[in-house]
């Protein structure tokens, strides 16, 4: 999916419905966000930028970490997620950094030059169209000596919470067009050696990548069969079932049910999760 593509889908019904959904992803992922910024070690940056913000969770996680006389702004495509952004951070709060939020795509975006000591995101970076350009274009707004650090998806046959609903959905509709698997889009950082080399051709140096495993946990519904259409509705299966018949997507919810039964206990919903941290540092 294309830059112009993007902006065009979370600014529409995608975007509204996961500023609906916040609270639903806000939980599932901070346990990822936790362990991101631990990896990250923000201490002592004094003006952050968080790129992929969405609605802000961790943005406001970041803002906690840094404390008070620092600064942290969060740059996402999505109009209706910032508005929830904004909207979270207006809440008052103490000991935290002031909190900014910007509609603009960050692989174009004429940031100041030099402006940021810690470039910070959670899976907000593969979706450029042209990564080396789009880290090029990051790296200039950062100071000497400023860190890099962000987390993407490892490949989906590593990520069981899409990848058996994926395969119960592919019972009954058609499998997309096969693409690029470089393409923008959640998984086209699965390649660790591909992360590093578009990082290094960006102009960064000491690039690390690290796994980091997870269970991704869906609480939130009180059944199985409710659990089963949140998942649906905020993973990859969301595009499959686009513009399908009513009886076709009872047909995928039935399959997923069935097959996500053994990861359903105890209220909840509980797949592995496979993941990359990556960090790195300009001169």
């Amino acid at each position: 999916m294309s830059n112009a593509k993007q902006i065009e889908y979370w600014n529409g019904d995608a975007g509204k419905r996961w500023a609906r959904e916040d609270g639903t992803m806000a939980r599932l992922l901070r346990p990822v966000s936790e362990a991101l910024l631990a990896h990250a070690r923000p201490e002592g940056s004094r003006h952050a930028l968080d790129i992929g913000c969405g609605c802000g969770s961790q943005s406001m996680m970041l803002a906690e970490k840094l404390g008070a006389g620092s600064r942290v702004l969060g740059v996402d495509i999505s109009g209706p997620m910032l508005q929830v952004a904004r909207d979270n951070a207006a809440v008052p709060g103490a000991d935290r950094a002031d909190v900014a939020f910007l509609q603009a795509d960050a692989a174009t975006h004429a940031f100041d030059t030099g402006n940021f000591d810690l470039i910070f995101s959670r899976f907000g970076v593969m979706f450029f169209d042209d990564p080396v350009t789009a880290f090029s274009n990051i790296r200039k707004a950062m100071r000497p000596q400023a860190r890099l650090a962000f987390c993407c998806w490892q490949s989906m046959k590593e990520n069981d919470w899409t990848r058996i609903p994926v395969q119960a959905a592919l019972q009954h509709v058609a499998p997309p067009e096969k693409s690029d698997p470089h393409a923008p889009g959640p998984f086209a950082f699965a390649d660790s050696q591909r992360v590093q080399d578009i990082l290094q051709s960006s102009g960064f140096c000491d690039v690390a990548v690290q796994s980091f495993t997870t269970d991704m946990r869906f609480d939130k519904a009180p059944t199985l069969q409710q659990s089963v259409r949140e998942l649906a509705m905020i993973g990859p299966v969301s595009m499959l079932l686009a513009n399908q018949e009513p009886e076709v997507i009872e047909r995928v919810f039935s399959s997923m049910e069935e097959a996500l039964t053994p990861y359903y206990q105890d209220g909840a919903l509980s797949l592995p999760g496979a993941i990359w941290f990556v960090t790195a540092m300009t001169d």
